[in-house]
């Protein structure tokens, strides 16, 4: 179906650019544009690992948030590419809801001052003469090797053709108010012409998944005459409400977290255009006020337009920003996560938090309720079952006679919703316990505890990196790279079951048990010295190649230290059972 509404589209429109040159100059004029928007979005996504780390230096607090945002938008010509990514960092717990929404509220500010760009420099003076020698510069970038070479020639790219673009579009449209009388539409007048130009707003908006876009569309027909300045009002508040398409397709597929966030970008958008619209005549008004004092002349109307899409994004933060953790409280309250309650902790309730022995009694139930969920995911990874690890099987005669990973799980989803979410509910528990605690046995159980969590967290961590490959090795036709891969699963697996096997150790028997775990850890050091001999052997026979060498040995660093890991906890958590007893 979609297909076939693609083809009417390319159809009708080959029939347009036909009949008329105008019209293919504006509509090239706009696939430039978006084009340049699309190489500057490519361009500042390589730099995407330092936007991470201003983040979370400099948008720790609403307010820093709000700021983030309208530089970001300013620099990458994008509120949507912000938003996503917004959504993508509150996903993945850099930031909260709260600072998500500052960044949303900063991207609007944003697009303003790209709207300002676009009326000044794009369709005020024709700076078209400059965007030859970027377009010729960006090439030469995207030409190196260097990657990062490659990201300041798209950024060149982009900006050469964001600004071709504009003028490709002014110039379509100044020709086509020639053959078509667009004017009979856009000088529609009342709330009738204003609430069908919010529509086209909107629709333009989603169609072409760019407000800079759709604005420049409208700045450019205003200045053609071809649109009343009202009208013109309508266009930019309807594209406002139509840029919030790009964050809720972000959102799909991402956490709840996620979801929220598009949803307060677009319930803000929403506010901000009612208001617009409500108050439309007193926000002109006010527009000319501030266009009298700095000299913009009255008949002016590109830069009343641009000066009113700041003015009303402008209002609708300073309303919406002192509501900013009420609106947390409401997306909270009315988007939920429907599973939720799956994940949330079992034993753990903060009226208890102030009685010693019953938190620490509720921190180490939660503490199995988290290892077990780390052992599901463990057995998983390495392709077994929790009953082929209780067992006494050797794990080669397991492998030899079943097919492993038979079925497919969202590791990343079940390690934030189970693992990564309990741990940070037992952390934030213990902390808080330990406030009421005041004698010190108590205090070193919830600080061994505190580490086992941590160390069981950290060893599917590391498993993330190793589970991929351990994988794919099930599919490949070489016997030693599969054979390497196989004993890295037993050993991690052997791992696995001597710890399960502790539950049927007597409790006299603890410091033996500690002592074990210790020995357990020096021999895995060996373990990574021997590694490179046999992998330098394998190398040498021909059995692998030397391209595999530096991804094996990662993975079994990567594997001793989750074996490690595992280890550590097991210690702590006996230590803390120990402390108990004496």
């Amino acid at each position: 179906m979609r297909s076939i509404i693609l083809l009417l589209v390319f159809g009708v429109l080959g029939y347009l650019f036909y009949e008329s040159s105008s019209f293919l100059g504006a509509c090239s004029g706009i696939a430039i544009f978006l084009y340049g928007v699309m190489c500057l979005k490519n361009g500042f996504s390589n730099f995407s690992t330092f936007i991470e780390r201003v983040l979370k230096k400099w948008a720790n607090t609403a307010t820093k948030s709000l700021i983030f945002g309208a530089i970001s938008t300013m620099i990458m010509q994008s509120s949507g590419l912000v938003s996503v990514l917004a959504i993508s960092f509150l996903s993945a717990g850099f930031i909260t809801l709260g600072q998500g929404i500052g960044i949303i509220f900063g991207a609007n500010v944003g697009t303003t001052i790209v709207a300002w760009v676009i009326a000044i420099a794009g369709v005020k003076f024709d700076i078209s003469s400059i965007t030859m020698p970027l377009l010729v510069f960006g090439v030469i970038l995207n030409l190196q090797n260097s990657k990062t070479s490659k990201a300041f020639g798209s950024i060149l790219c982009g900006i050469g053709f964001f600004f071709l673009g504009i003028s490709l579009v002014k110039s379509g449209f100044n020709e086509l108010k020639d053959i078509v009388d667009i004017a009979q539409y856009g000088q529609m007048s009342g709330i009738l012409g204003v609430s069908l130009f919010v529509f086209i707003g909107i629709v333009l908006t989603v169609i072409m998944q760019s407000s800079n876009a759709s604005l420049l569309v409208a700045i450019t027909i205003l200045a053609a005459g071809q649109m009343s300045y009202e009208n013109a009002l309508g266009f930019a508040i309807g594209s406002n409400i139509g840029s919030t398409v790009m964050a809720i397709i972000g959102s799909i597929g991402t956490n709840i977290t996620g979801k929220r966030l598009a949803a307060a970008h677009l319930l803000f958008n929403s506010v901000t255009a009612l208001v617009a619209v409500v108050f439309l005549h007193q926000m002109i008004s006010v527009v000319r006020l501030f266009c009298d004092a700095v000299g913009i002349a009255s008949d002016d109307y590109i830069l009343q337009l641009t000066a009113f899409h700041t003015l009303f994004n402008i209002v609708g933060i300073a309303l919406m920003m002192p509501f900013i953790e009420k609106m947390v409280w409401l997306l909270e309250k009315f988007i939920v996560d429907k599973e939720a309650k799956k994940y949330e902790p079992i034993y753990l309730n903060h009226s208890i938090v102030e009685y010693p022995d019953t938190a620490i009694e509720a921190l180490r139930n939660e503490m199995e309720h988290l290892y077990d969920n780390c052992f599901l995911v463990l057995t998983y990874a390495l392709g077994f079952t929790r009953k082929e690890i209780h067992s006494n099987t050797p794990f080669r005669e397991i492998i030899a006679k079943k097919k492993l990973y038979r079925r497919d799980v969202d590791f990343d989803n079940f390690y934030q919703k189970n693992i990564k979410y309990l741990f940070d509910k037992m952390f934030d528990f213990a902390t808080i316990a330990q406030t009421y605690i005041h004698e010190k046995d108590q205090m070193s159980e919830i600080a061994h505890i505190k580490k086992a969590a941590r160390r069981a967290v950290e060893s599917i961590h590391q498993l993330k990196m190793l589970y991929r490959n351990l994988k794919e090795a099930t599919q490949t036709s070489n016997e030693a790279l599969a054979e390497i891969y196989n004993e890295i699963r037993i050993n991690l697996a052997e791992t696995l079951r001597s710890i399960e096997n502790l539950e049927t150790i007597s409790d006299e028997k603890v410091q033996l048990i500690l002592a074990s775990i210790r020995k357990g850890s020096a021999l895995l050091d060996q373990a990574d010295d021997n590694a490179i001999s046999k992998v330098e052997k394998l190398i040498l026979d021909n059995k692998i190649s030397a391209n595999n060498a530096s991804s094996i040995l990662n993975d079994i660093d990567t594997a001793n230290k989750v074996s490690k890991d595992l280890l550590v906890m097991t210690q702590h958590l006996y230590a803390a059972y120990h402390d108990e007893e004496s």
